[in-house]
């Protein structure tokens, strides 16, 4: 076979399949897009979440251990469960260490909570609030409220890397 015989060949199979290829392309395109706003979509919900929990610490271990609240809820699982379909490997290691920490303070939160005091012993607890173990608590809570405050701003930086790559 001759080179003109060969190109006419090539021609017909270039023009036979070039559809193909042109739909396979923008298909492949067309999830990746999806897939790009889905992430977006579960990061922004993330991020809130996350700012949410990080305020919600650092209010509850200053404030009165009456006050204080547990921090995370079913939602923030929803949307870790969520991030670990669409996320990268370290946006969620950053989310499970955040979630950690979530479970480590309201741990120690209950630790903190008053215990019910018998009416005749009452005289013994008055000022029990600042005894030297809830005291310890407190400081604890705080720290580890530091630590989801630093976690949160890890996990907005690694989602920030990842959409800017």
């Amino acid at each position: 076979m001759n080179a003109i015989m060969w190109m006419g060949v090539a021609g017909i199979v270039g023009t036979a399949l070039s559809p193909w290829i042109t739909e396979h392309m923008r298909s492949k395109n067309a999830r990746r897009d999806q897939l790009v706003k889905l992430r977006l979509a579960i990061y922004a919900d993330v991020l809130q979440a996350t700012a949410r929990i990080a305020a919600t610490a650092t209010t509850s271990a200053a404030s009165h251990p009456h006050d204080a609240d547990e921090i995370g809820s079913d939602d923030f699982d929803s949307l870790l469960s969520q991030a670990r379909v669409v996320a990268s490997d370290d946006v969620y290691r950053r989310l499970n260490e955040l979630s950690q920490l979530t479970g480590t303070f309201n741990q120690h939160l209950v630790k903190t909570e008053p215990r019910p005091v018998f009416p005749h012993r009452q005289h013994l607890h008055d000022g029990a609030v600042n005894d030297p173990l809830r005291l310890q608590h407190r400081r604890t809570l705080t720290d580890i409220a530091g630590g989801i405050a630093v976690a949160h701003g890890k996990v907005q930086d690694a989602i920030r890397h990842e959409m800017n790559r």
